[in-house]
């Protein structure tokens, strides 16, 4: 089972490819910051769930949890950047 990283490109159920912007772990859960490879302003929050050998990724909707997480997500991103800016 490949694990899914941050600049991976992945294809959920409405056919688009996202590319992973951040992604957290909190409070045992994988969390993903996704957007749309070709309309940009689409944006989803995900959790990862494995399911048998696969992982799929549930799509969050939950307005409170989101708010909560975007920060989280937004410092993950940050940190990658400043870190790619180091090298």
């Amino acid at each position: 089972m490949k694990k899914i990283e941050v600049k991976d490109v992945i294809t959920l159920s409405d056919n688009n490819k996202y590319v992973v912007c951040s992604k957290i772990n909190y409070k045992g859960e994988n969390y993903l910051h996704l957007i749309d490879l070709g309309e940009s302003s689409n944006i989803k929050f995900g959790m990862e769930k494995i399911i048998g050998e696969r992982i799929s990724i549930v799509e969050i909707k939950n307005e409170d949890l989101i708010r909560m997480l975007i920060p989280l997500l937004y410092n993950e991103a940050k940190e990658i950047l400043d870190n790619l800016e180091e090298q």
